[in-house]
């Protein structure tokens, strides 16, 4: 037999040292890919995040543009047949003109509503500060 009893310790020593340094280097490598899988994480929910809040931002700018459309319309309609009324009776046309306010005064409501709810949805889909 070569090896003697005082070469079994310092045999034993380096292997200890060997499966030291292995570890060490298995824990570095497992930090290091653990850090790039958080950031990899953090870009996909940013990216995700920008998305949905320039969507939320053109939907409600569309809708936006759709309820006053709408509402040209409807002026448009109200105004030609108040022209109507102009032919007849005086108290006709002042019925018409009270509803034509009430439907102005719902229909500003209603896009004040509608503007609440965009900057509502807006701040609840902005990024946390840190």
């Amino acid at each position: 037999m070569s090896t003697t009893m005082n070469d079994m310790p310092e045999t034993a020593a380096a292997a200890v040292t060997e499966a030291s340094r292995i570890a060490a280097q298995a824990a570095r490598t497992g930090t290091e890919s653990a850090k790039a899988s958080i950031e990899a994480a953090r870009s996909y929910v940013g990216e995700t995040s920008t998305l949905g809040r320039d969507l939320l931002a053109t939907w409600s700018a569309q809708s936006e543009g759709a309820l006053k459309a709408a509402f040209d319309a409807q002026n448009a309609a109200i105004d030609a047949g108040l022209g109507l009324f102009d032919l007849g009776v005086k108290g006709n046309r002042e019925a018409v003109q009270q509803f034509s306010s009430l439907v102005k005064q719902t229909q500003k409501a209603t896009m004040d509503s509608w503007q609440t709810a965009v900057k509502a949805a807006a701040k609840v889909t902005e990024p946390a500060k840190r």
